[in-house]
């Protein structure tokens, strides 16, 4: 029997067969992680981190000398946005300080009560008519009332006195008057009113220092910045926002699906979530169903609006915590969702 060389053909087979062996564990490998993570699950390219917007406003009235940030820069608390040129003079600074003091004396004043001549009429003998007695007390009682209540001065009062004395010696044989020094305590009024103008200059002063020394723009958290359209030159008064700043100590990665996608997405869902190829998890938080046309949503204490794309549903997820120190306001993020 003739013998068969079979050399070759073991060799095709041991060449072409271990490959073919290698394509198809590739391949089922291949079907395995697609069914584990590609089948049923919604990949999202356009999410980004948000979070709260703080205003960082000006503490005095002015105009911008200089803008030391861009749009987009990350700032620590702290970090000077603008510098401003203060309206706020040397000179009125003395005028507010010559007015505090001329109030404080004035107060002082007031506290001390004053000393007063009185006038006492002795009368020796004879009367004047019961009616012109009775109008004469009838007005100085009026005239106590009205000084008690602050709203006339001492010596008016004591004239209504002197009226009421003179009325009783109307008629009589001799009269003669006489001054008697008295002490009139301070008004409880008057004092009340004098400390509120003590108190009101006191105010103006201290706001005006601070002004005169706010001569920079801080940002109030780390984050994000975002000027509020200004620019050098621009005139500010004190409480204008400058920038907003995308508060990094509160954000969330924000996601925006189709409505025909919203079952990829439920509260208390953990999904998988990558900021600069780095993978993370996060639980979803909220689902947001899309806002009517007439709807905002308010994003800041000094309503910056966060524009939700039409027609989406939006999908807020929590950061985790070992994830802040790497992720900032405005990052770029991608989603999978997986049923």
């Amino acid at each position: 029997m003739a013998e068969i060389d079979v050399t070759d053909k073991a060799k095709l087979v041991i060449k072409y067969g271990l490959a073919g062996v290698l394509g198809l564990a590739l391949l089922c490998s291949s079907l395995v992680w697609y069914i584990l993570y590609c089948a049923g699950n919604l990949d999202i390219y356009d999410a980004k981190v948000a979070g709260k917007m703080v205003g960082a406003r000006a503490g005095a009235p002015g105009s911008v000398a200089e803008i030391m940030v861009h749009n987009g820069d990350k700032v620590k608390a702290g970090d000077v946005i603008a510098r401003i040129n203060v309206t706020v003079t040397e000179e009125q600074l003395q005028q507010m300080q010559q007015t505090l003091e001329l109030s404080e004396k004035n107060l002082a004043q007031i506290r001390q009560g004053v000393m007063v001549q009185r006038p006492r009429v002795v009368q020796s003998g004879g009367g004047a008519s019961s009616a012109e007695i009775a109008n004469a007390k009838s007005k100085l009682d009026q005239m106590n009332r009205l000084y008690e209540m602050g709203a006339i001065s001492g010596s008016q009062r004591d004239e209504a006195e002197a009226q009421y004395q003179a009325a009783l010696s109307q008629g009589s044989g001799s009269t003669s008057v006489t001054y008697e020094n008295t002490y009139q305590p301070p008004n409880e009024e008057a004092v009340r009113r004098a400390e509120i103008r003590v108190n009101q200059a006191r105010l103006a002063l201290e706001q005006a220092r601070e002004s005169s020394s706010a001569t920079e723009i801080t940002a109030p958290v780390d984050g994000v910045v975002y000027l509020n359209g200004i620019e050098t030159g621009s005139d500010i008064k004190a409480g204008d926002v400058v920038a907003y700043v995308g508060n990094d100590n509160d954000i969330w990665v924000e996601a925006y699906l189709n409505p025909s996608e919203s079952d990829y997405a439920l509260p208390g869902q953990l999904v998988s979530f990558f900021v600069d190829r780095k993978r993370y998890e996060g639980t979803i938080v909220e689902v947001m169903p899309p806002l009517a046309d007439e709807e905002k949503e308010t994003n800041s204490e000094a309503g910056y609006s966060s524009p939700y794309p039409a027609g989406k549903v939006v999908v807020k997820i929590a950061i985790p915590a070992e994830a802040r120190e790497a992720i900032h306001f405005g990052d770029q993020v991608d989603i999978r969702f997986s049923k």
